[in-house]
């Protein structure tokens, strides 16, 4: 007898040392939480800071009002330091979240020990792999996400809705496009001639789309982090009641089995 976690409710509870072996990533989550946080802070800021930069060169070109430069360099310079900050702060939230993503991966494959299209291995070298890595996450992530599912009562896999794992790929994959889309416009723009001062305003509106789909995937990986983490806990306590009550079912079909060979003996 068995379900959809790949082994038999009789293994499960021969081998306590399996539920053991899934081991809660909580604590690794809350550092994702808050580096993930401060992700989001800093989008944010870079946002506000992008779309008041728009606003007073905005004043500039019509000559619609007085326009404190001081206040522009300011701006600007702020939202240099928030694109500063925010690579050594990529760099730290890649490693934690690779980490918490290995412990996750580690779990759902004793979960689902025939359920994932990739080998454990790519949850590190996905992320540094050229074009694969726009879509080599997403399929782990996704094939975790589904091994990691509650179980109903009869030991069968539910389905959870995947909504918040699109969002948060679909923006962060946009983020990544439109931050090269910015960088490249900044290249052509100049400020010496006439039009320059549009291309600016322009270069600056889609960097500030970048940042936003930043928070937004920021705010949804945290989501993603906090479900699954949380669903592998619950999996890792149910193993054990689950298995005691499959096999107290797998005793009583055996000894309905003999006893009903017993009475065929007696029979003949």
């Amino acid at each position: 007898m068995g379900t959809e976690s790949g082994r038999c409710f009789g293994c499960a509870e021969a081998a306590p040392g399996w539920a053991a072996a899934l081991r809660p990533a909580n604590g690794l989550a809350i550092a994702v939480y808050v580096l993930l946080g401060v992700n989001a802070m800093l989008a944010a800021g870079a946002v506000v800071a992008g779309l008041w930069c728009d606003v007073l060169l905005g004043r500039v070109v019509d000559g619609s009002g007085d326009v404190d430069l001081d206040e522009y360099d300011a701006l600007d310079s702020l939202a240099n330091g928030l694109d500063g900050a925010f690579l050594p702060l990529a760099l730290a939230t890649a490693v934690v979240f690779i980490i918490w993503f290995y412990r996750i991966r580690q779990n759902a494959d004793l979960l689902l020990p025939n359920g994932h299209r990739l080998g454990r291995g790519w949850t590190i070298g996905a992320w540094v792999t050229p074009v694969v890595l726009l879509w080599f996450p997403w399929q782990l992530m996704v094939d975790c996400w589904r091994a990691s599912a509650p179980l109903d009562a009869e030991g069968r896999r539910r389905a959870v809705s995947e909504k918040v794992l699109v969002l948060w790929w679909s923006t962060w994959i946009g983020a990544l496009v439109v931050g090269r889309i910015a960088n490249s416009m900044m290249k052509y723009v100049d400020v010496t001639v006439i039009d320059g001062m549009e291309d600016l305003r322009e270069t600056i509106r889609v960097d500030a789309a970048g940042s936003a789909l930043r928070l937004v995937a920021a705010v949804a990986a945290i989501l993603v982090v906090q479900r699954l983490t949380v669903m592998q806990s619950a999996r890792r306590a149910d193993i054990n009641p689950l298995a005691a009550r499959a096999a107290q079912v797998a005793a009583e079909e055996a000894q309905a089995q003999a006893q009903a060979q017993v009475q065929a003996q007696a029979e003949v």
